[in-house]
């Protein structure tokens, strides 16, 4: 079901939603409503998909309330202690080590992969196999429609341009958690874009050979193993670049998280003073919003979604 949006995503997937949507505030009266409508989004991209059954649409449904109600109440939390960690950390200059930057990285990953591996597509695997033709030649064709725009969409760019555009970005979004860049550390930021190595084309590749593998096994639906072969082929896309360009992989991550650390290094009184009050403010809200009583049902059934582990 809502294909055209598996995808590898970055770390802390809706809690980086919500931050691009909340623009410079760390409000609970603002950012709540967003979270809260986060569900809403989801239910969009479906519906743009094409006319489901009674059925299809309920499976929907079901996985898309269990997933809401699990990352409120087991993800928030965790990404609170994450900001607050951060937030203690580069307060007091010399505190934050190379090694405390690699463990954020990697509490970061692990929530990513958890987001990915609880998202309601994975849970509707057993429902492909109600599709028709019809509807999964649909899918397709959004599919690749996307595909194409995104292509086009970097491949209008110089390397130089991309690099310049990555640059304002990161100015307007440190700018928005009170951490204004100084010059060197732009430069530092800029270095290291250059330095890093683009594996873009070979994630359309990968990506692309992905995708004409999940077509052609959506429709053998009379196969056994069926629903097997497809979770075990959607698994693969959460870490292709991983899996077929170890090397280069880490370096990148390497490389950034040795720039994480120059920039926290380098950071003066008025960058820590600010940023980390932003994201312990931050931290805050997150943990009032996990709070919140869901507006879904919170579910008991783990062929839908991944539940709360209620035990602590």
């Amino acid at each position: 079901m809502r294909l055209h949006k598996i995808r590898p995503q970055s770390a802390m997937v809706l809690f980086v939603a919500t931050l691009v949507l909340a623009g410079c505030t760390n409000s609970k009266i603002l950012i709540a409503p967003l979270y809260n409508r986060l569900d809403d989004q989801i239910r969009s991209e479906f519906e743009k998909l094409g006319d489901f059954n009674e059925e299809q649409t309920a499976a929907f449904e079901a996985s898309v309330g269990t997933f809401h109600v699990w990352h409120r109440q087991s993800e928030l939390p965790q990404y609170a202690a994450l900001l607050k960690s951060i937030a203690d950390s580069i307060a007091i200059p010399g505190e934050t080590r190379p090694e405390d930057i690699a463990q954020w990285f990697h509490r970061a990953e692990t929530h990513s992969q958890a987001a990915r591996e609880c998202y309601p597509a994975n849970f509707l695997i057993d429902q492909m196999q109600t599709l028709t033709d019809e509807q999964i030649t649909f899918i397709e064709k959004r599919f690749d429609r996307e595909r194409k725009k995104n292509r086009e969409r970097y491949e209008s760019r110089t390397a130089e341009e991309r690099v310049k555009r990555r640059i304002s970005n990161i100015d307007k979004w440190t700018g928005r958690i009170n951490l204004k860049l100084t010059a060197a550390q732009r430069a530092a930021i800029r270095t290291s874009l250059t330095r890093q190595i683009s594996l873009r084309e070979e994630y359309y590749e990968l990506s692309d050979q992905w995708k004409r593998t999940l077509f052609a096994l959506a429709r053998k639906q009379d196969q056994p193993g069926y629903v097997t072969g497809i979770r075990a082929h959607i698994t693969k896309l959460w870490s292709l670049l991983e899996s077929e360009h170890p090397e280069q992989w880490q370096a990148n991550r390497t490389l950034w998280e040795e720039t994480a650390y120059k920039l926290v290094q380098s950071m003066n009184a008025e960058q820590r003073k600010g940023s980390s009050r932003w994201l312990n403010g931050m931290a805050d809200t997150l943990r009032a919003i996990s709070t919140d009583k869901p507006s879904f049902q919170v579910g008991n059934d783990a062929s839908v979604g991944c539940l709360v582990d209620a035990s602590g």
